[in-house]
């Protein structure tokens, strides 16, 4: 059976090649995959990374790091791409800024009898906001201090 860090490296290759059609079969059937804002089951998984290949048709990923265990593994990388397609978020589409960026993304991938079980992928959108260059209305760039003066 295949363990965690076989599994995570067959998923990355899956979607750096663009063939993200047949990542359902590497999950358990009860099992999701999580991003922040999103949760799917295994067989909507290909849908949602189409919505980020498709933003950042050349996106890759630099891995940085990973700690495995038993029953999983966490899995430190700095993905990069250039945003030239539409980008579909939980908060609405972000059209292209033809910015080239990179964010951090750490997944925490949990295996039950040689399949994926949970895979939760954690991001800040606000360093990706900031990447784009895009501006949230009603955020201040300028620093807040609280009642003593130090930075919040």
């Amino acid at each position: 059976m295949p363990g965690a860090d076989r599994l995570v490296e067959q998923q990355y290759a899956m979607l750096l090649r663009r063939d993200v059609a047949r990542l359902p079969d590497l999950y358990a059937a009860d099992a999701f995959y999580a991003m922040p804002g999103v949760t799917v089951r295994p067989i909507e998984l290909p849908a949602l990374l189409r919505t980020w290949t498709g933003a950042f048709p050349d996106l890759y990923v630099d891995r940085l790091g990973a700690v495995q265990t038993a029953g999983g593994a966490a899995v430190e990388q700095r993905l990069t791409g250039t945003h030239t397609g539409v980008l579909h978020t939980p908060f609405g589409t972000v059209a292209p800024t033809m910015r080239t960026i990179s964010w951090d993304v750490v997944d925490v991938v949990r295996v039950r009898r040689g399949r994926i079980a949970a895979w939760r992928s954690y991001f800040d959108w606000g360093q990706l906001v900031t990447a784009l260059g895009l501006h949230v209305e009603g955020l201040s760039r300028e620093a807040q201090h609280d009642p003593l003066g130090l930075p919040v």
